[in-house]
């Protein structure tokens, strides 16, 4: 039996979805995250930092604190606007001295100028406890590793062991 012609009716049929709209862009990549997914902080460390903060107030740390879903969102949110708002802030103290790179002393000119004087001692302590505590693991790292070289030094290389195959090699020469 030969093939079947295409009758008329088969070509209106394209031109019809010509005239309809065109067909939407592929969506991205589920693995591709939205630029709020991107700026959001964790959840795990903003319901911890909220439920300590909370049972601690409330009475110690057996306390049981329920927080609600949409009240742990707007923590996170407040703290992500909060974070914004303080490092343009001390961008702008940084630029004021005309450098780029933010430091320390910046954030806590911008906690001050941002009306947030209360924090600034506070954090200046818990700023220095961390120098200090860093300061401690790197001295005792370098002490490791000086140890480490003098044994190294003090050790001889062991000596190269001679393969009946090397000597041969060695004779053929």
């Amino acid at each position: 039996m030969p093939p079947r012609k295409a009758t008329k009716e088969a070509d209106p049929q394209p031109a019809a979805a010509a005239q309809e709209e065109p067909a939407p862009a592929p969506e991205a990549p589920a693995a591709a995250l939205t630029e709020a997914e991107v700026e959001e902080l964790p959840k795990a460390i903003v319901r911890r930092l909220v439920k300590d903060k909370l049972a601690h107030i409330a009475g110690g740390e057996g306390a049981e604190v329920i927080v609600n879903k949409d009240a742990m969102t707007a923590f996170a949110e407040s703290a992500r606007i909060f974070i914004h708002y303080l490092s343009a802030t001390a961008n702008d103290m940084c630029k004021e001295t005309k450098r780029q790179t933010i430091n320390a002393d910046d954030v806590l000119k911008a906690l001050d100028e941002m009306e947030f004087s209360e924090f600034v001692e506070p954090l200046r302590t818990a700023l220095q406890e961390f120098r200090n505590k860093n300061a401690d693991k790197r001295s005792e790292a370098s002490k490791k590793q000086k140890e480490k070289r003098r044994k190294l030094n003090e050790e001889p290389l062991p000596q190269k062991e001679n393969d009946p195959a090397d000597d041969a090699n060695e004779n053929d020469d």
